[in-house]
């Protein structure tokens, strides 16, 4: 079932390369977890006292928080898709006097989290609309293939610099989402569709999804799902979703939230 899945790991500065054969073969497991709110990723290897990791990488500076990035690509049936593009925020080393059960564990953030490194209060936007705002903030990550997508608020906010200069408050990661959250939209930054590409969006929380194929649980050879529960029927759409991949095993989580008391579908394809 599992045939045709495989991992791929870019990691390093700016721009990741390929994750060396012996850091592929330490990995135990990976989690990604994707929402419009935070998205992260751990990933656990299991080391030993002649590991590259320990002899060589980690001095070398090879998982150092922040200036690391990590993309986590799986690729399913041929077709690659990027599940995270993020910069690691903390290492952790667990040492074991068993064999083989020491570990280290690495967790990171997407791209976002570069743009929650500065305070840049202070800075001033004479007559700029809160998208101009964004755009200029952004530019300055775009050596990480951030891409912005923004979508004007209605109506436009445009001030008049004789009246009030804009300033910014906090990190520009803090500054957006306020802006965000003035005009009841959404910030997030979604990676791919290319690898080392990633999709910063500001805009309103659009609930347009493709409806996906049944979730089948107790249905014999049918079954996709192990347990699923639920509190009203109707139509739903998925808020965040955790990938948990390890050796022969690849599941999903999903948090899912209520679109509707009645389903607009006819139909579910199976």
């Amino acid at each position: 079932m599992l045939q045709g899945i495989h991992l791929t790991l870019l990691i390093g500065p700016a721009v990741p390369v390929p994750a060396p054969q012996a850091v592929m073969d330490a990995v135990t497991s990976v989690q990604v977890t994707s929402s419009k709110d935070t998205s992260g990723f751990q990933l656990v290897f299991a080391i030993s006292k002649n590991s590259m990791l320990l002899t060589t990488l980690l001095p070398a500076g090879y998982f150092d928080p922040i200036s690391t990035r990590v993309i986590v690509i799986v690729t399913v049936g041929g077709m690659p898709q990027v599940l995270m593009d993020g910069v690691v925020t903390r290492q952790e080393l667990a040492p074991s006097s068993e064999p083989g059960q020491s570990t280290l564990t690495i967790t990171g953030e997407d791209l976002s989290a570069l743009m929650d490194l500065i305070d840049l209060t202070g800075v001033p936007y004479p007559a700029m609309t809160e998208v101009a705002r964004i755009y200029l903030m952004l530019a300055k990550y775009a050596a990480f293939g951030i891409v912005p997508a923004a979508i004007p608020p209605i109506p436009p906010d445009i001030p008049i610099p004789t009246d009030e200069i804009p300033i910014q408050r906090g990190t520009d990661r803090s500054y957006i989402r306020t802006l965000a959250g003035q005009a009841g939209y959404v910030f997030y930054v979604e990676p791919g569709p290319l690898p080392g590409e990633s999709i910063a969006y500001f805009g309103p929380d659009v609930r347009i999804p493709v409806p996906q194929p049944a979730l089948n649980i107790n249905m014999d050879a049918e079954t996709n799902v192990e347990s699923l529960s639920f509190s009203f029927d109707g139509r739903y759409y998925v808020k965040s979703v955790t990938h948990n991949i390890k050796r022969g095993e690849y599941k999903q989580s999903f948090q899912l939230s209520r679109d509707g008391l009645i389903s607009l579908t006819p139909k579910v394809p199976v």
